[in-house]
């Protein structure tokens, strides 16, 4: 029963993981100016389908079978092929227009799909071996223990206080309402571009790291309610800039390449989050232990991304030198040259050898 659970949630995460990251590429290359804003609009459905969905799946578990119950889940979930065949791939006006003719793409597919696969192995090689893209790996990696240990645990803790099942459940749809507020306000915060992304999340991170170690502080269902809302805001608020984070760091043409890496080690993390925190709750007896290891996740991860904002402000000032300090080479040797050539000019006007051979008629 539990290899086959495994085997289940595996598929589950397989599919989730290229429906995500291809949706998320897609929004990222349509959309520029209002790229933050999009994000947030796009990423919007996660909090609206778990708010009306969590008390509706434990009403059906509730009146039916479990087995029933995941059936009308699938089907729910089977609108998502629907969703995907109405994407289309971006295609600018330039390459719509220098496309090539039928014929020729057929005679050149095989050497097209060798050459893609070469771009994305060196594209990958190539982000490996930046420091801010290693920080930004390490920082999906512990940041996803502090996402959903919370969402795994919080109703087990609510329930270990002496709080009714259904009344649990609905601490999700307060924490998808605040997910949802926040996603979207701070999408339009990132939109007018008071900060740099990836600071404005730092201080995000930074306040729910501390929220999530305050959790167990709650002793019954109405503070509940409020550090669910709370922490349901920030933890929307990162989810709304993260994807806009990756592509100011990496850039929009290396972004698929980014996700993919990134979301290993995430679903690593995700792996190892939740099981780390039964272990922890098994072993003291509380729930607060999980938390705790939660909110240590965050910290951790927000370290990372200060790094990974170090390496990138860094590496653009470099350049930005390098860059001034060729131009003044350049603008140096400039002077130099044309003086030579001046030199050169006056050292042959007054050459007596050189005006006796102009004298000379031809």
């Amino acid at each position: 029963m539990t290899l086959a659970v495994d085997i289940f949630e595996q598929f589950i995460g397989l599919g989730n993981g290229f429906a995500w990251i291809s949706s998320v590429n897609l929004v990222n290359q349509y959309f520029t100016d209002r790229r933050p804003l999009a994000n947030a609009l796009a990423s919007s459905g996660d909090s609206i389908f778990v708010f009306i969905l969590t008390p509706f799946y434990q009403w059906l578990i509730d009146i039916m079978s479990w087995r029933q119950a995941m059936m009308i889940i699938s089907a729910i979930h089977l609108n998502i092929c629907v969703c995907g065949a109405l994407m289309r791939p971006y295609r600018s006006q330039k390459k719509s227009q220098n496309s090539a003719p039928l014929s020729a793409t057929h005679s050149t597919k095989g050497l097209c799909r060798k050459s893609l696969v070469q771009e994305k192995i060196s594209g990958y090689l190539t982000l490996l071996k930046q420091p801010q893209f290693i920080c930004l790996i390490l920082f999906g990696f512990f940041s996803v223990i502090g996402l959903f240990i919370p969402v795994v645990y919080l109703i087990p803790h609510a329930q270990n206080i002496g709080i009714e099942d259904f009344k649990g459940a609905l601490l999700m749809s307060y924490w998808s309402a605040a997910d949802l507020v926040g996603r979207l306000g701070c999408g339009w915060l990132a939109n007018l571009r008071l900060l740099k992304s990836i600071r404005l999340t730092i201080i995000m991170m930074a306040i729910l790291s501390i929220l999530l170690l305050l959790i167990p502080l709650a002793k019954n269902y109405t503070s509940l309610i409020i550090f669910s809302c709370v922490c349901g805001f920030f933890l929307g608020t990162i989810m709304a800039l993260i994807v806009t984070l990756i592509s100011d760091v990496v850039g929009v043409e290396k972004l698929s390449s980014a996700l993919g890496l990134i979301m290993l080690f995430r679903g690593v993390g995700c792996l190892l989050g939740p099981p780390l925190a039964g272990l922890l709750v098994d072993w003291t007896g509380v729930y607060s232990t999980a938390f705790f290891l939660a909110g240590g996740g965050m910290l951790i991860a927000t370290f990372f991304l200060i790094l990974t904002d170090y390496f990138t402000t860094y590496g653009q000032n470099s350049s930005q030198s390098t860059g001034n300090e060729k131009g003044n080479s350049n603008s140096q040797v400039r002077p130099q040259e044309e003086a030579e050539k001046g030199e050169l000019g006056s050292d042959t006007r007054g050459d007596p050898a050189v005006e006796l051979l102009n004298a000379v008629p031809e």
